[in-house]
């Protein structure tokens, strides 16, 4: 890993290797140095260290995997392995960015990454790829390096399997599972993690019986050793599955088992909003609407005992939800008045999007193609990026039919055999 490295500080210092290099030793014999052919010489690492603007041991301990690194860089795999809004932000800036090992090094920094990411904190995301992550994801990042230390092997393959999650590529999500969880102690916090990932990646690839028997291996796991802090979200994710099946009571009901358990759960805020969330979504879907207002309402008025910077958080998604149930009733003016107040809040790019996907809706319904297709077409690449099955049925059939009307017969074929794609796997 010391090449690895190498490049890394090249690159900050806009170092060439014939740079780093010129007067210390020929090029070739240190590129058998980083290859490992050839022993890393004291003074020559001295002379590199200095060269680079760091720490002699920054150099010579780069590829340390003694028995108390690897025991560091497992520690905060399996610290930060945890649901991320049970992980303190104190403990994780704590973490030092920079170790001579390294194995512990890149382990934070990717664990970090993955933090960050499942926090939506898109400033942070960015810098700790910008500033460090990007060099070493080019070595690391495209294979699956069975030779790297286990500690690091787990961090690498957690980090993209929360990368394909966050872009609902659960086919890849459950490849880098099938890499993972050999590697995880069986009946561990971090292996039920595993377990409950691999359910949600089998509900969205509709291998349904693959997620029944997931879900009952981890419940009789989490009985068997009193995990009981693990069921609510155990039945969230089960209430996925019975829906995927049209089975909307047992999925209702599984909500309501979900919530039942939430006394035992660590971060009960969490887990109910991802209750409300669901059940909201479901009694909308199943033409519920006026039990999904009354659940709106029920979500609204415990957000508004938060503070007010939670408050205009949770402002935006509230209202997308009373937008679902006036775009699937067809209440156009009542949309009008629900867009007009998402415009004023400040948006992530998923509400963004789903702004632009009503305001389509409201085109088209008024009759105004072309405004209806450019706001489709705006929001179409994240919706196919994020394969959104509902959002994008709508939407080609909404372009196909258009097109057809505007006689763009090749734009039509195009958009009913995507929309038939989509229709097959659903």
């Amino acid at each position: 890993m010391l090449k690895e490295r190498i490049q890394y500080l090249c690159d900050k210092k806009q170092l060439s290797r014939k740079e780093l290099t010129d007067g210390l030793v020929t090029q070739a014999h240190f590129s058998n140095i980083l290859a490992g052919r050839y022993p890393l010489p004291d003074d020559l690492a001295q002379a590199v260290a200095q060269r680079l603007g760091v720490e002699t041991d920054y150099i010579t301990q780069t590829d340390n995997t003694e028995e108390h690194i690897l025991r560091e860089a497992q520690r905060i795999v399996d610290m930060l392995s945890a649901q991320a809004s049970s992980i303190s932000e104190q403990s994780v800036n704590v973490l030092p960015d920079r170790h001579p090992a390294l194995t512990v090094e890149l382990t934070t920094a990717l664990m970090k990454a993955t933090y960050y990411q499942q926090l939506n904190d898109q400033d942070a995301y960015r810098y700790v790829h910008q500033s460090y992550l990007n060099v070493y994801l080019e070595h690391f990042g495209r294979q699956d390096h069975i030779q790297l230390p286990t500690p690091l092997r787990q961090a690498l393959l957690f980090y993209k399997i929360q990368h394909f999650r966050s872009l609902g590529q659960y086919h890849d999500v459950l490849h880098q599972l099938e890499l993972w969880l050999p590697l995880l102690a069986h009946g561990s916090e971090t292996w039920l993690t595993a377990q409950q990932i691999r359910l949600e990646a089998y509900v969205h690839t509709r291998q349904l019986e693959q997620a029944k028997a997931s879900f009952e291996t981890i419940t009789s796991h989490i009985y068997q050793q009193r995990m009981f802090h693990r069921l609510s979200g155990l039945y969230v994710l089960y209430s996925g599955y019975c829906f995927s099946m049209e089975w909307t009571q047992e999925a209702l009901t599984a909500l309501s088992m979900a919530e039942a358990h939430l006394v035992h759960t660590q971060q009960q805020s969490d887990t109910l909003s991802a209750i409300m969330n669901n059940r909201i979504i479901m009694l909308t879907r199943s033409g519920e609407w006026s039990q999904a207002e009354q659940e709106i309402d029920n979500f609204q008025s415990i957000v508004q005992m938060q503070p007010q910077e939670v408050q205009q958080q949770w402002e935006p998604t509230l209202l997308i939800y009373r937008c679902d149930i006036a775009w699937t009733r067809q209440s156009w003016g009542k949309l009008v008045e629900l867009l007009d107040m998402l415009r004023a809040c400040t948006l992530t790019a998923d509400q963004q999007m789903s702004l632009c996907f009503y305001e389509s809706q409201l085109s088209l319904s008024a009759g105004q193609n072309e405004s209806f297709a450019e706001q489709a077409l705006q929001c179409l690449p994240y919706f196919e990026q994020i394969r959104q099955q509902e959002r994008l049925s709508v939407l080609y059939e909404g372009l196909a039919t258009v097109a057809e009307e505007q006689r763009r017969y090749k734009d039509a074929a195009l958009y009913y055999r995507k929309l038939v794609y989509v229709l097959r796997r659903a």
